[in-house]
């Protein structure tokens, strides 16, 4: 325990918090997701009555930061349809549902587009710490514009990654899925989805 306490007093000393977000000092450079601190999450309206929401757990993203004129920045995303978590309790391992929401024609239909990617085409500032990035976002086979809602959340520098800055950021968006050309188990599933981001980003090593 008193190894615990003293590791923690020292993380306490070289990790100090940010109490708000800042700007100043943000290294302008190309950013890496930080996968193991990175989450995407899709929801739907079930029934009517209830959401139904699925982690994506492989998906990865380059950001080319531009701290001084934020505007100027860009992103790529790219998701692996096939890597889901449902959250759905089936010891007895009766129906996949993991498989065949990524592998079913009606649903991600992995097998024929193994790829889910968004490309950003312009970044507006619409707050001191927030804005919106819309891109062309490709699924099943049709690409068509998506804005997101995009907060920045601040930098830390832990000292495990030498002096390369780690930036925060939320992102969401409202997506229509017939606008790709899902239209399965209309009025079970909602058409409009839910997509939440949340996550860091570590400065690429020179």
């Amino acid at each position: 325990m008193r190894h615990l306490a003293i590791a923690a007093s020292l993380l306490a000393i070289t990790l100090p918090a940010h109490a708000n977000p800042t700007l100043e000092g943000v290294a302008s450079a190309l950013y890496e997701l930080a996968k193991t601190h990175a989450f995407l999450t899709w929801t739907v309206k079930h029934n009517g009555i209830s959401g139904y929401t699925v982690n994506f757990t492989d998906f990865d993203a380059d950001l080319v930061f531009d701290a001084e004129t934020p505007t100027n920045s860009q992103l790529s995303v790219s998701i692996n349809p096939t890597a889901l978590n449902t959250n759905y309790p089936d010891p007895a391992k009766k129906v996949d549902w993991e498989a065949e929401l990524a592998t079913d024609p009606r649903f991600m239909n992995a097998g024929e587009f193994p790829t889910i990617e968004f490309v950003s085409t312009a970044v507006e500032q619409t707050g001191e710490f927030e804005g919106t990035v819309t891109g062309d976002l490709t699924f099943l086979g049709v690409t068509a514009p998506v804005t997101l809602d995009v907060t920045y959340g601040g930098v830390a520098n832990p000292p495990w990654f030498g002096q390369r800055d780690v930036i925060g950021f939320t992102a969401s968006t409202t997506l229509v899925r017939s606008d790709f050309g899902q239209n399965s188990m209309a009025g079970i599933i909602s058409d409009e989805v839910e997509i939440e981001f949340s996550g860091e980003f570590l400065q690429a090593a020179e």
